[in-house]
């Protein structure tokens, strides 16, 4: 029997899962076991969690994997290797061959007080820890009525805006950033949808600022200005798991690991890389993202290549030349974007719709019930 084993149940993982069971099917490959392993049975739904944490962003993966015959096994990965996966300090997995896909984690900037005292919305442990300190707050004091957002890229705006969506107008919303204007570098159509929807909101926007130190009930900011606030949020970008350290060429600025066109890791031919884990030429201008968009099909092809692979039996390059964006912008509605220049394509009403079709129906894994058959047609459908 030969051992699939994929490391991180998130997005890359649960699609790498489901296309390495597909590909081991269509091959015949009875002798050919596949085992996912992570630190919980549920794929949380990350990219809706600036909605706050719901239950049903939280998916069961046992059911899927019983129908598709994967294997789950629970446990924290403290170390991998060309053929070993260590889990904790004990228990050692061996594999054929590795599809590393742990993922990302938020990245705190290295200031005093940012961990104890700021939130973050990265996991739905962290965003329920953070949904239920604002149930806490008393809008009547001045300090607890301020929330301040530090970031303001995709997660800080999509925080900032929700907040609107879920509390009104209760909350004075500060967001800060180290450029000077929100949304920047993302294209001057949408940065001017931004600033729109920050105005109707009443979001205040303070550019080419940064926190210098936190406490229970202040902030310092690098303008000098102290700021009084019981809530906040650091939405300054994410940083791959630290697994990535024990390979070769992991990039220092944000921890993804270079991988060649078959997503397998540069100079181990025993692990493929997907995900946010995975530094990929998405085309032959761009890079891959740390983006659900482009960790799911990561992991399909990694899924399959890692397949065909210990088959014998050669791979497939890994391309993703279609990119769009969909940024969720509270009471404003949503901004569709097409292209590596993300023209606009839809705003407002019609641009919700879309990120409402994106975040409750194309970025779910099909539903065990629906049978293996009909499962694995899906994903022979994304394959192709």
């Amino acid at each position: 029997m030969t051992e699939l084993l994929i490391a991180g149940g998130g997005f890359a993982g649960v699609w790498a899962a489901m296309a390495a069971a597909a590909t081991r099917q269509q091959e015949g490959a009875t002798d050919l076991s596949i085992r996912l392993v992570s630190n919980t049975d549920q794929l949380s739904i990350r990219p809706r969690l600036y909605e706050g944490a719901t239950p049903e962003m939280l998916v069961p993966m046992r059911p899927l994997f019983d129908e598709i015959g994967v294997e789950l096994t629970l446990g924290k990965i403290s170390d991998i290797s060309p053929s070993t996966v260590r889990l904790g300090t004990s228990e050692t997995l061996h594999h054929d061959r590795l599809i590393l896909a742990t993922g990302s984690q938020a990245h705190l900037p290295p200031i005093p007080g940012a961990e104890e005292f700021g939130f973050v919305v990265d996991t739905h442990a962290s965003t329920q820890r953070l949904d239920r300190h604002l149930d806490t707050l008393n809008v009547n004091d001045t300090g607890a009525g301020t929330i301040l957002i530090v970031g303001a890229s995709f997660t800080g705006l999509e925080v900032a805006l929700a907040l609107r969506s879920r509390f009104g107008r209760a909350f004075r919303v500060l967001l800060i950033d180290r450029n000077k204007l929100p949304g920047a570098g993302l294209g001057d159509a949408l940065q001017a949808e931004v600033q729109l929807a920050l105005q109707e909101n009443d979001i205040q926007f303070k550019g080419e600022t940064s926190v210098v130190s936190a406490s229970e009930r202040h902030v310092q900011l690098s303008t000098g200005e102290e700021i009084e606030t019981r809530t906040l949020i650091f939405a300054t970008g994410f940083h791959a798991s630290p697994l990535t350290k024990s390979l070769p060429n992991h990039c220092p600025q944000d921890g993804r690991v270079p991988v060649d066109a078959d997503l397998r890791v540069s100079s181990v031919p025993t692990i493929f890389a997907a995900g946010d884990v995975a530094l990929a030429q998405a085309d032959a201008d761009h890079h891959t993202l740390m983006s659900c968009q482009h960790a799911m099909p990561m992991g399909l092809a990694a899924g399959k290549n890692a397949v065909l692979d210990m088959l014998g039996k050669a791979t497939s390059a890994y391309s993703q030349p279609f990119y769009a964006t969909c940024l969720a912008l509270g009471p404003y509605g949503a901004v569709f974007t097409n292209g590596w220049d993300r023209e606009v394509i839809k705003t407002r009403v019609e641009g919700a719709a879309m990120k409402t079709q994106i975040n409750t129906q194309w970025i779910y894994p099909p539903r065990p019930e629906l049978g293996r058959d009909k499962i694995f047609a899906t994903i022979f459908g994304e394959l192709d």
